[in-house]
C-alpha cells in the first residue's frame, strides 16, 4: 500500500489534505496518530516568509510528530516563490516535501496571481515549477484543480511531470466551481496511462465508499482527506482498513469523540493560546458531534458560548450528564 514521493516513503494511501485555518501543527499531530501517510501544512505565503511575518512563521511549528510533512508554499511569481523557498530553508525547519499550491480558488489568492491562477498558462507554469524543483532540497509536489474555467488537467499533469514534480494532488473540480457541484473523477480516469509519477485524488471524500469509488475510477495512489475528516479522526483509520481489506466500522462513538476533542483542544491551546484556540474551536468542535443524533443543542452551545477551554469541557460534561 506504500508508495514513494521522490525518496520519501508514504506508508498509507490516506493523506491529510492542506486546509487553511485547520491543518496547523496541533491538528496534524492529532490526526497523524490515526494513520496518515502524509500531512500538509496550511498555505505558507512566499512574501510572508520573505518579510519574516510572525503569523506566517507560526504556521511552521512542528516537533516531528506530524511527519512525513509537506510544507505548502503559495505565491504569484517565480521570483517571490524562489525567495520564499530560500527563506524557508534558512529557518532549519524539518520537513520532507515541498508542495506548491496551484489549486486555491479564493479571490484574495488568485488576485495576487497565486493558487489556481497558475493553471491558466502552461508555459509560465513549467518555467516556475522547474525553477522550484531545481532550487528545492526536497521532492516537490503540486496541488492542482482540473483547470481554471475549463478542464485541462491532463495537459497540466504532463507539464508538471516534465518540470520534475514527484507527486500531484488533484482536486477534481475547476477553479470556477470552487467547492460546489460534484467532483469529476472521470476527468482523470486515464491519468495513470499518461504520467509515471504518483498522484492523489480529492474532492467530496466524506465516507469510505466515497474514497473507494474515487480510487476505483481514477486509479490514484492516494486519497486526500479534507473536510470529511474534520471532527472525524477515525475516518483515517477506517480508510486504511478498507484499503487493506480489513473490516471497519463507521459508527461514531460519543465518548470517544469527547476524548478526541479534549485531546485536540488542549494541544491547540498550547499551540495558539487559549483565546485564539477557542475562536477556532467554535467552528471545529461542533463537527466532532455531527454524526451523533440528538446533539444539536450541544453544538449550538459550543458555537455561541465558547470563550475559554474550561467552558468547552463544562458544556460537554453537562450535556453528557443530562443526555
Amino acid at each position: 500500500m506504500s508508495f514513494k514521493i521522490g525518496n520519501i516513503e508514504i506508508k498509507s494511501k490516506v493523506i491529510l489534505a492542506p486546509m487553511a485555518g485547520i491543518t496547523s501543527f496541533s491538528y496534524r499531530k492529532f490526526m497523524n496518530k490515526f494513520g496518515c501517510g502524509l500531512t500538509y501544512s496550511e498555505m505558507i505565503s512566499d512574501c510572508g516568509l520573505m518579510y519574516k511575518n510572525q503569523s506566517t512563521l507560526e504556521l511552521l511549528q512542528s516537533d516531528g510528530s506530524d511527519r512525513p510533512l509537506a510544507i505548502q508554499l503559495f505565491g504569484g511569481s517565480k521570483e517571490t516563490l524562489l525567495k520564499g523557498l530560500q527563506e524557508l530553508n534558512s529557518l532549519g525547519i524539518e520537513y520532507d516535501i515541498l508542495d506548491l499550491n496551484l489549486a486555491c480558488p479564493v479571490n484574495k489568492v488568485v488576485k495576487g496571481n497565486g493558487g489556481s491562477t497558475w493553471l491558466k498558462n502552461q508555459n509560465l507554469l513549467f518555467d516556475m515549477v522547474s525553477a522550484i524543483v531545481k532550487a528545492s532540497t526536497r521532492p516537490v509536489s503540486c496541488k492542482i484543480r482540473l483547470g481554471w474555467d475549463k478542464i485541462n488537467v491532463l495537459e497540466t499533469c504532463k507539464t508538471l511531470e516534465r518540470a520534475g514534480v514527484s507527486f500531484i494532488a488533484i482536486h477534481c473540480r475547476t477553479r470556477t466551481q470552487g467547492y460546489t457541484g460534484k467532483p469529476d473523477y472521470e476527468a482523470i480516469k486515464d491519468l495513470k496511462d499518461i504520467i509515471k509519477i504518483p498522484f492523489g485524488v480529492s474532492g467530496n471524500i466524506f465516507s469510505v465508499e466515497d474514497a473507494l469509488n474515487a480510487v476505483k475510477i481514477t486509479k490514484a495512489d492516494a486519497v486526500l482527506v479534507a473536510r470529511g475528516g474534520i471532527g472525524n479522526p477515525e475516518f483515517i483509520t477506517n480508510l486504511n482498513k478498507a484499503f487493506t481489506g480489513e473490516k471497519y466500522n463507521e459508527i461514531v462513538d460519543f465518548d470517544r469523540q469527547i476524548s478526541y476533542l479534549k485531546e485536540y483542544s488542549r494541544d491547540l491551546v498550547k499551540e495558539r493560546g487559549e483565546k485564539k484556540a477557542c475562536q477556532y474551536l467554535r467552528g471545529i468542535a461542533p463537527k466532532f458531534f455531527n454524526s451523533i443524533s440528538g446533539t444539536k443543542e450541544l453544538k449550538n452551545q459550543i458555537t455561541s458560548s465558547l470563550v475559554l477551554l474550561d467552558q468547552l469541557f463544562k458544556i460537554i460534561d453537562n450535556f453528557k450528564i443530562n443526555k
